[in-house]
């Protein structure tokens, strides 16, 4: 392993530097996901043909996995790109495999089957290991199946299910997938006819979506109240059966079926460090710290927040740190997150911002996008350079636009409390 500063992190070439004048750096990008591609495209408008790139992809094709949500309501659909045909266009090459450790004083990467893949820097993309939070429930997004919830939309409709609870599990940070499929039920069992049913949505949060701010989450909780769904707020959920205890307190609530998201653990890469849920070390740059010419961005980074958007502004802050390194006229900018979220909901139209500014800020309700395009996820490459990357075709399909400037890296901690002060971790 190459020494660490002073501070912690490790020593690395300055900016601009690069390791030969006339070979280009070779850099390696494990994942094949939202963070990965988007790094690839960054390095490519960024560094040029300054660095090469190598993307170790599990699996042979990108999806946008946050459109998941709207598969079971027809609202939408996941689309699929073939990684080595996207990330070919870009310059870099595709290959099969999973990494399976890091080398890091013979900077190389190791792969599953045996490989080894030398590298000049290494970004890791690997993403989050998820499982279900609690037995005998549906969850949602722990795999590719979104057919899972077609069962209980059938039963909802056909009068076999009269209750269905939607539960953020204690530990989950991104919630909003969970909001958008109990809209989207809502919506779609009264617009089948059935105005019987019983909807609970069941959070840690203290009010609805309560990371963007109080303005915002007023707005959600009115699509809620409207909606006839009831929120059970600041509620850590234990699952048994339909019977869902909600602590801290003595509260019960009983339905006919529960819908959960699943937990994340951390990737655990051996050769790499990781906290204690498993999760990498990273600093304000993307640099995994402790270590030199290593990055990481996206959900297998620890930074608290797991969303497709901050993913890509973490490959962003990575491709610049690179390229002005590989020589490139550069300069390099630390992670700033900025939260966009697109809330499906099956009716209505609403934009909102919500700025953090140390923790306070003004909150507004607008008509009118706050990003474009106004895709799921929003990337500086990857909304711009994937054709059809969300169709536009159902201009009818209703949302909320959220925008709110988080944090910095370093206030990640605070950021988590706010979030669940009750996990284990704190």
């Amino acid at each position: 392993m190459r020494a660490a500063t002073a501070d912690g992190g490790a020593a690395s070439r300055p900016y601009g530097s690069p390791m030969s004048p006339k070979a280009p750096l070779h850099v390696v990008i494990a994942g094949g996901g939202i963070a990965a591609l988007e790094t690839t495209m960054a390095l490519r408008d960024l560094a040029e043909d300054r660095v090469r790139t190598t993307l170790i992809a599990p699996e042979p094709d990108f999806e946008l996995k946050p459109l998941r949500t709207a598969e079971p309501f027809a609202r939408d659909h996941v689309r699929r790109y073939p990684l080595a045909e996207t990330a070919g266009r870009f310059g870099a090459e595709v290959r099969a495999g999973a990494l399976a450790g890091v080398d890091t004083a013979r900077s190389v990467a190791r792969l599953t089957d045996g490989a080894e893949v030398p590298y000049d820097a290494l970004v890791l993309a690997v993403g989050a290991v998820p499982r279900p939070a609690y037995q005998r429930v549906l969850t949602f997004g722990g795999d590719a199946r979104t057919e899972v919830l077609n069962s209980l939309l059938a039963d909802l409709e056909d009068h076999y299910t009269r209750s269905v609870a939607f539960v953020v599990p204690p530990g989950v940070s991104w919630p909003l997938p969970l909001y958008e499929l109990a809209l989207m039920t809502a919506q779609h069992v009264w617009g089948s006819g059935v105005d019987d049913a019983r909807i609970e949505l069941v959070t840690p949060e203290i009010a609805p979506l309560a990371i963007f701010g109080p303005g915002p989450s007023n707005a959600v909780a009115a699509l809620l109240e409207e909606a006839g769904i009831a929120f059970h707020g600041n509620a850590y959920a234990e699952v048994d059966g339909g019977t869902i205890a909600l602590r801290p307190g003595f509260e019960h609530v009983v339905v006919d079926r529960v819908v959960a998201l699943p937990v994340l653990d951390g990737p655990r890469v051996p050769g790499v460090p990781a906290n204690e849920n498993g999760f990498i070390p990273i600093d304000e740059r993307g640099r995994v710290r402790g270590l030199s010419d290593v990055y990481a961005a996206g959900d297998a980074a620890d930074f608290p927040v797991k969303q497709g958007g901050l993913a890509c502004q973490q490959a962003d802050a990575i491709a610049e740190l690179i390229a002005a390194r590989a020589g490139a006229p550069v300069e390099p900018r630390p992670f700033r997150p900025v939260l966009r979220g697109k809330l499906l909901t099956g009716r209505g139209a609403r934009f909102l911002r919500h700025a953090l500014h140390g923790g306070a800020g003004e909150a507004r309700a607008s008509e009118f996008s706050l990003w474009y395009p106004p895709t799921k996820v929003s990337g500086r490459y990857l909304s711009q350079n994937l054709p059809g990357f969300e169709a536009h075709a159902a201009v009818d399909e209703p949302h909320i636009d959220v925008e709110v400037a988080l944090p910095s890296a370093y206030e990640a901690a605070r950021l988590a409390l706010m979030l669940d002060p009750y996990s284990p971790s704190h």
